[in-house]
């Protein structure tokens, strides 16, 4: 074997597993301060949080059907929804008896990144999926 071949061997697996190197982790924020960027193909109508707050559970899944995530910590708890362009927070708060009632809500893109409740909640609602 001559030298140049040897060296190519020798260098080839470095050169495979160089080009096997890629960056598509996930690009997100989570306190970095970067705006979100909104991009639906149903944004449906902006949804202001006043509108929101307030709301019990059945008039919530009226609005924006099932939350994909229910997390209950006494008093406190937290329905998620989706959209293809975003995650809707809401939080709820029990203040008297057993009905819990929506308080606050915060929208984020599928990064991570804070957007304006307005338009996630318009899109949640337009793209919501019907409870059978």
């Amino acid at each position: 074997m001559t030298w140049t071949m040897r060296s190519l061997a020798l260098l080839m697996p470095g050169l495979l597993l160089a080009g096997c190197v890629s960056d598509n982790s996930p690009q997100y924020s989570l306190a970095g301060g970067e705006k979100g960027v909104f991009s639906s193909r149903n944004a449906g109508s902006p949804i202001p949080l006043d509108r929101i707050k307030g709301l019990d559970e059945a008039q919530l899944a009226a609005q924006f059907g099932p939350g994909v995530l229910d997390r209950k910590d006494d008093p406190a708890r937290v329905l998620r929804y989706q959209s293809d362009a975003c995650q809707l927070f809401v939080y709820l708060y029990r203040r008297s008896g057993t009905v819990w009632r929506a308080e606050f809500a915060d929208a984020y893109d599928l990064h991570l990144r804070p957007l304006p409740v307005d338009q996630c909640a318009g899109s949640v609602a337009a793209q919501k999926k019907r409870v059978a």
